[in-house]
């Protein structure tokens, strides 16, 4: 019984099994048929044929009507009925989670490709007995609507909710069975009242602040510009301005304060590798110290009697030439500034933060600078002045937004002093050996590695330390005389919130002049977006001028006051919206501290690499904040009675078993980008359009006007590069079923995808295969039940078990790639082979061969749902399932079944082809052997073959003596003979 019971599991997963009798046995066995012929056997296909969906004058298959029938068949279910979780389910539960998409109004193929790899996952999970979670909704905030909504003259609500609309339906279209009833949309006031609650839980935990930061302007427009309306050459895309550089009241979160968390939990995410390395780098964790540089002389007044620096090269301490403060620095003032300075210097410093000293990243220019009149004295040389400068490519906040300048030990700093003429002290560190020595002539102009500190005046007790000794002494002498500590730093600067644009979050703080930013009352909730408002794109934010919007009394004196006129940023809104999808449409609260615990952290998270870095980082914010906030997790459920303690246990065990610590994405699975094939000019490099270029019989394309081969490569799809593919156009073509299992087979989801249209027949030509293999089935019947059948495996044929081989060895590859690796195009090979042996089975009625087929149905179903739901729905009406033994509901749909479970015993191979060398030279061939014989066998039935006569014996016929045999299982046998 355990024996049996064990085979009913791995065979058939959740069907019922039919007793072992003549009830299951088919009386028409007419002898032996190869597939082909068996799919012409009429009579046994007057029920149900996948044929009857191929047009007979085309050959072609009726894909649209085929799968408005099962679109229509998934409509007609009814949603769930979302009921608390139970510890069961808990344990089951399996939360797969896309990036949502901005709702552009248009479904690319990057969008094809990663909501089909997503509606793969989701599909297989579910097959494989998980609770799973998939939810979808729309990152609907942001400039691009508000942009569209200028131009076409119409509200940016009116025009977002028409393009979830129309991308609702092309996500239909391409098959995906997504949670609708979890649905939301960033923009709509009943998800961003949470957010702006959850801004203002950050603001009474002390995690926002409010302060002047830089923005570009736009003096003509009068406008705040996003940096992606900036062009390269510094000015407004709009008005064509040359933008300045501004300071503005602005609202930032301390993400810094999170640092070392956001950096220690990266090891334990079951993330890619390049995209950690990513976050860590923009975090950027550097070890150094912090160097009190005094003024010298001291400015009366000033708001520090020192200018801080920090520094991760402590031993270089003794080569600074030179300070580099910002050129919004606190000291670039006209009362802090020599009176001959002064002017020039204020001057130069605008000319910085304008842009208009050299444009582009402010951080990476390098040779701008002014001298400010100042001095400060050396940190542990108080004799030594060392000279300040204004340099561009200091940020005031970045670090202290000063840096010390030492340009014998870095290019930069090199690069620095000689543009600006600031005297370069001499080199304090050298290379350890000569060898390091050699390394160092290079182009290089100074010495940036390790070393040891040279035995000079200037490095005075400190000479002949080698660089890690010397930091440490280094930054103990300064410690000791408080000018100086150790200190780490980051990389990572605090989150900006603000942006003076209309199409976002209100910031939900009133401003009042009696008591200042005053948090709106929760129970004002949400800060709603003024209606009727009219966008131009210039002139202030639309908010300022939205006076009955803006004028409002003080929560808290109910004096008169005004609303913040900044919007959030939108990565607030995709910070946590895999946390309302938990509890989509509460009323009460952001989510329910009960429904979130149950199913964070996510599975898996599935998005595009270029979110690898700020929007993972910020979601990663605000999820450990509401963790250790307790807005969810373990912590959060404990004391709550109204759970029942299995369930917590279940939490419990959830909370640990993936991402730790309020990490929300326990697998990261990021897509590349899809290229398009693409044509240029072979004379001027001009992208042509697709009617520019002609086909020509062997597939060589010519322009059309010059009759020139062009240029051909694939490239990022853009329109103006006019390589761009409508996916509704390509699903009207080829159906949704070919596009989805092209997309997947092209290239592992990982790597790049080169979009080639004319391959896509392929996946056409093997659905209809997998018709044809279903038709022969149900024209066949089973002779037996495949339980009975395993029963005596022991007497099935050769092919009998190199069929059942097959099969479980196309379930391993399509399971392992599916749950593991993520490779999809290596499963739909591993199905594409099962369905070509499948074609050559002879014996159609052994079970194996229904069994074989029933789960390549299983399997192809995540990859082409339309395709296998129609196959499962033949196999159901035509009794095949019946006759093996796998008694099925008349209605049951492939989805409801489970997923095949591998039988690792059939793995091995039915029959071996062992090679044969004597004394290390190939002889001949061991055919049709029985797998892992053992070496004495092999070499007894090696010495029957008449071949081995002439190498194993003498010429009297006597067998030579054996010296050494060497044998590698099922592969090779090597008889050493004398």
């Amino acid at each position: 019984m355990l024996r049996l019971h064990r085979l009913r599991h791995h065979a058939v997963g959740r069907h019922v099994l039919a007793p072992c009798s003549a009830l299951t046995r088919n009386a028409c066995a007419h002898g032996t048929f190869t597939a082909r012929q068996l799919s012409t056997s009429s009579a046994r296909l007057a029920q149900v044929k996948f044929a009857h969906w191929i047009d007979k004058e085309t050959g072609k298959l009726d894909t649209a009507k085929l799968e408005t029938k099962w679109k229509t068949r998934w409509a007609e279910a009814k949603p769930p009925v979302r009921k608390p979780l139970t510890a069961a389910e808990i344990d089951r539960l399996f939360y797969v989670l896309v990036m949502f998409p901005y709702p552009s109004g248009v479904l690319h193929m990057g969008h094809v490709r990663v909501y089909t790899i997503s509606d793969v996952l989701t599909r297989f999970h579910r097959m494989r007995g998980k609770h799973v979670v998939s939810p979808m909704g729309w990152d609907a905030f942001g400039l691009p609507a508000e942009n569209a909504a200028i131009e076409r003259s119409i509200a940016p609500a009116q025009w977002t909710q028409q393009n979830i609309a129309t991308m609702k339906d092309q996500l239909s279209r391409i098959l995906t069975d997504f949670d609708w009833d979890r649905e939301l949309a960033t923009c709509d006031p009943a998800y961003y009242k949470w957010t702006q609650h959850i801004f203002l839980q950050l603001f009474k935990n002390d995690m926002v602040y409010r302060k002047d930061a830089v923005v570009n302007w736009d003096p003509i427009d009068q406008t705040v510009l996003a940096n992606e309306q900036v062009d390269k050459d510094g000015r407004s895309w709009r008005s064509g301005a040359v933008v300045e550089q501004r300071k503005l009241k602005q609202w930032f979160a301390r993400i810094t304060r999170y640092a070392q968390d956001l950096l220690d939990d990266l090891d334990a995410l079951n993330w890619p590798d390049h995209v950690k390395s990513m976050q860590a780098n923009w975090i950027g964790r550097s070890e150094g110290a912090e160097f009190e540089f005094a003024l010298d002389p001291p400015i009366p007044d000033a708001q520090s009697k020192a200018i801080s620096v920090f520094t991760s090269r402590a031993d270089t301490l003794f080569g600074v030439s030179y300070l580099a403060i910002a050129p919004d620095h606190w000291l670039v003032n006209a009362d802090h500034l020599p009176a001959e300075h002064a002017n020039h210097v204020l001057k130069r410093a605008q000319e910085m933060l304008s842009g208009s000293s050299g444009g582009g990243d402010r951080s990476q220019r390098t040779k701008d600078g002014v001298f400010t009149g100042l001095y400060v004295a050396h940190p542990l040389d108080s004799a030594r002045r060392v000279p300040v400068y204004v340099a561009d490519y200091v940020l005031s906040d970045y670090g202290t937004g000063a840096v010390m300048g030492v340009p014998a030990h870095d290019v930069r700093d090199h690069e620095f002093c000689q543009i600006n003429s600031v005297p370069v002290h001499i080199s304090v560190v050298e290379p350890e050996t000569s060898e390091f020595a050699e390394e160092s002539k290079s182009e290089l102009p100074v010495f940036t590695g390790q070393g040891v500190l040279r035995r000079i005046p200037e490095n005075g007790i400190y000479g002949g330390m080698r660089s890690a000794d010397a930091r440490t002494t280094i930054v103990a002498a300064a410690a000791a005389i408080g000018s100086g500590k150790s200190v780490v730093n980051y990389r990572l600067r605090d989150w900006l919130l603000s942006r003076q644009r209309f199409w976002g979050a209100p910031v939900p703080i009133i401003h009042c002049a009696s008591c200042g930013a005053v948090p709106v009352p929760e129970s004002d909730l949400p800060v709603e977006l003024p209606k009727n408002i009219e966008l131009s794109g210039r002139g202030g934010s639309p908010l300022a001028r939205a006076t009955e919007w803006l004028n409002c009394k003080c929560p808290s004196c109910s004096g008169p006051a005004t609303r913040d006129t900044d919007t959030l940023d939108t990565f607030v809104d995709s910070s946590w919206y895999f946390l309302r999808y938990t509890d989509a449409h509460n009323t009460q609260r952001p989510f329910d501290a009960m429904a979130a615990s149950s199913m964070m952290p996510v599975d898996i998270y599935i998005g595009g690499v270029e979110h690898a870095i700020l929007h993972l980082l910020y979601s990663r914010f605000i999820s450990k904040f509401l963790w250790k906030t307790r807005a969810y997790g373990t912590a959060a459920v404990e004391h709550d009675s109204t759970v029942r303690s299995e369930v917590k246990e279940a939490i419990a065990r959830r909370e640990t078993r993936g991402a730790r610590n309020g990490e929300p994405f326990t697998r990261l699975l990021t897509q590349g980008m899809v290229h398009g094939l693409t044509y240029k000019d072979p004379s001027s490099g001009r992208f042509l359009r697709s009617d520019e270029v002609q086909t020509e019989k062997g597939n060589v394309p010519r322009v059309i006007r010059t009759g020139e081969t062009p240029t051909m490569s694939f490239e990022k799809m853009s329109k103006s590069k006019y390589n761009g593919v409508d996916p509704g156009a390509t699903v009207d073509a080829y159906g949704a079923d070919a596009t989805r299992l092209h997309v997947l087979y092209l290239a592992p989801p990982q790597d790049v995808l080169e979009w080639d249209t004319q391959s896509i027949v392929g996946m056409q030509r093997w659905i209809l295969r997998l018709g044809r293999l279903v038709d022969t089935a149900c024209a066949s019947s089973a002779r037996e039940s495949i339980v009975c059948a395993l029963n005596t495996r022991n007497k099935w044929s050769k092919e009998a078990r190199e069929t059942y081989r097959h099969t479980h060895v196309a379930i391993q590859h399509a399971t392992e790639s599916l749950e593991a690796s993520f490779s999809l195009n290596t499963a739909i090979s591993a199905l594409i082979k099962l369905s070509n042996y499948l074609a050559t089975v002879k014996d159609c009625e052994h079970p194996t061969f229904g069994f074989g087929l029933v789960c390549l149905v299983k399997m192809v179903a995540p990859m082409a749902p339309s395709i296998g739901e129609e196959l499962w729905e033949i196999l159901i009406q035509s009794k095949c399932l019946h006759n093996l033994g796998l008694v099925d509901t008349p209605n049951s749909r492939v989805f409801a079944q489970s997923w095949p479970v591998l039988d690792a015993s059939a793995l091995k191979d039915v029959s071996a082809t062992v090679v044969v060398q004597i004394n290390g030279k190939v002889r001949f061939k061991l055919e049709d052997m029985v797998p892992d014989q053992y070496q004495s066998e092999l070499v007894q039935i090696a010495s029957t073959m008449p071949q081995a006569q002439k190498w194993m014996f003498d010429t009297t016929g006597q067998p030579k003596h054996i010296v050494k045999v060497i044998h590698v299982p099922n592969k090779l046998i090597n008889i050493i003979v004398k």
